[in-house]
């Protein structure tokens, strides 16, 4: 079920008076906490190799945790756009830079500069 999409089934009759199931679900709570914990162990050896790399580069811990999420994630192209987008936002709203306007040689329907189709040339 995905995050923010919560909603209630009806309860179904716990059978958890029984001392066998009682068994399977306490040693499935135990699997999860388990788990849990590996979970918990890997933030923490990620945390220490971030610290390591940090204090050896002389780069900032969120810049060595950035890189390295984004070269997980392979998610670079989208970041420079959305980086793109923010910086130009930025400039708009608080610098009170006006609206770029498009270049015309930006243009992707085949126009030319002059707003009018270019001619094949054959």
């Amino acid at each position: 079920m995905p995050k923010g999409n919560k909603t209630t089934q009806p309860a179904k009759k716990s059978n958890l008076n029984d001392p066998a199931e009682r068994k399977r679900f306490k040693t499935g709570l135990a699997t999860v906490t388990h788990h849990f914990q590996a979970i918990d162990d890997q933030k923490e050896a990620i945390k220490e190799v971030i610290e390591e790399l940090s204090a050896n580069s002389g780069l900032d811990k969120k810049t060595v945790r950035k890189l390295a999420v984004t070269m997980f994630k392979h998610n670079y192209a989208s970041l420079q756009e959305e980086n793109r987008h923010f910086e130009q936002l930025y400039e708009i709203v608080v610098e009170g830079r006006l609206l770029p306007s498009p270049d015309p040689l930006d243009r992707k329907d085949g126009d030319g500069a002059d707003g009018q189709e270019s001619e094949d040339q054959e």
